[in-house]
This record gives structure tokens, sequence and C-alpha cells, in this order.
């Protein structure tokens, strides 16, 4: 059998015994295939969009595994969807400024850019110009490090919840509700956290160890995974039980 069948074979069943949940064509899209447009520089900053708000930049980013911020443009931003996700981004030299792009670079998405076409990206730093760039989305390099969450402005009666440092982007995430036994989903917001607001939730929430919040969490290839919080403190970060989605074959890797 040929290396190129097995890679088939493995790749088929990883999908069959990891798949469970709606996978998201859109940002798998952004896996799957090359996009050309501009790169641009909006200045140095670690803030944006999503909401990383220094100094709770997530693992990956933190331990200086990635050292390059974007903002996405608009239309593969997918209404804050992209928050999170990494990109290689090659840059072939050609344009116009005083700071060229060149050569390959892994990013981190942490920004939004309304103004820029798809395929394009503005460089959190300093520098001059508009050049030729080619983007392509990848796992991020999260090595053995763990999903993050932080909460903003919950209490019992009201969640907004920050997934973070997740390997493939989150897409879905559902509240399990104890009383009526069954999942409830929450919405995502555009400033890349999801909302627990009014809707089918059993409240108030209080969560602790001996009864905490279970959550259901699928990424945009469908891989699902459970994990849970046991307390919710606004602003800082906190870990669940130590959950990351695993590494997938058929996308590509940073």
């Amino acid at each position: 059998m040929s290396i190129i069948m097995d890679l088939k074979i493995i790749t088929f069943m990883y999908v069959i015994s990891l798949t469970s949940g709606a996978t998201h064509q859109g940002i798998l899209n952004l896996y799957h295939n090359k996009f050309k447009g501009d790169g641009t520089y909006y200045g140095a900053g670690e803030q944006g969009t999503c909401s990383y708000s220094p100094p709770s930049l997530p693992p990956t980013v933190a331990a200086g595994n990635i050292k390059r911020y974007i903002a996405l443009n608009k239309p593969q931003f997918f209404n804050s969807l992209s928050c999170g996700m990494c990109f290689k981004v090659h840059g072939s030299g050609k344009g116009l400024g005083s700071d060229p792009i060149v050569g390959d670079s892994i990013v981190f998405v942490k920004d939004l850019c309304p103004e820029c076409l798809a395929g394009s990206v503005d460089l959190a730093e300093n520098g001059d110009g508009r050049w030729e760039v080619e983007i392509q989305a990848v796992q991020c390099p999260v090595g053995n490090t763990k999903l993050e969450y932080k909460f903003q402005g919950s209490n019992p009666w009201y969640l907004k919840l920050q997934v973070r440092n997740a390997r493939i982007p989150v897409t879905r995430l559902s509240l399990w509700q104890p009383k009526s036994q069954r999942w409830a989903a929450m919405q995502h917001t555009s400033d890349g956290f999801w909302l627990m607001g009014p809707g089918p939730f059993e409240k108030p929430v209080h969560p602790s160890v001996h009864a905490p919040l279970k959550m259901k969490l699928t990424a945009a290839n469908g891989v699902v995974i459970e994990d849970q919080i046991t307390k919710m403190p606004n602003e800082v970060v906190i870990h669940g039980t130590g959950k990351q989605f695993p590494q997938d074959p058929s996308l590509p890797q940073a």
C-alpha cells in the first residue's frame, strides 16, 4: 500500500473517530486554500477587536511561539470567529513603501481590519507600505498548553465567556442545563466572546467544585470536546480540566 493511500486512510479514520459536530466550511476554507491580498501596517500594539487585553495573551503567543499579530480582513473574520487563529503569511517583497514584507511568518489574529479585502492582513507593527502577501490558516502551535477561559461582565444571570488558546477555533459552544438535562447553545459576539443572555438557560448560575459549569465546545473541523469550570471571576484567565483540541492531520500546521 502506498504512503499516500496510508495517509488518506489515517485522515479518514481521524474524521470518523473524532468528528461528531457541525463543521464551519468558511473557517475550514482558510486552512484548505491560499489567498492573495495586500499586507499593510497599522502600528504596534496587542489590543484589538478580539479583546486580548494585555497582559493576558494566550500561552502560545505569550511564550514567544508567535511574535507577530495581525488584524484580519472583514470577509474572513467571520464576525470574530477567526479571533485567536494562526496564519502563515508569505511576503514576496513586491509592492510600494519602505518596509517590504518578505518571507514566511506565523501570525496571530487579534484584531479586525474593516477596510481590508479577502486575503489581506494588517500587521500590528510600525511600518510603511502596501505589499503583496499570500495567507493560509494553520493550526496554532499550542504545544502542551490547554484551553483557557475568561469572563467579562458576568453574573449568575448573565454570562459572557471568552475561549482562548485553541489549536483550532471554536465555532459552537453550548452549556449543560442540569434540570432539563439538555445542552443550550450560546450566542457568539462580535468581540470574540460567547454570550448567555435571554433565552433557554437555567438561572441563576453558580459554578462550584460540586456543581461545575459544563461546556461542549465544537471546533471548526467538527471535533467536539467537553470541559467544565468551577468559578467565574471577571477579567481573570481561568482554566478548565486541561482540555485541548487534538491535531488534525488534514489541516496544515505551523
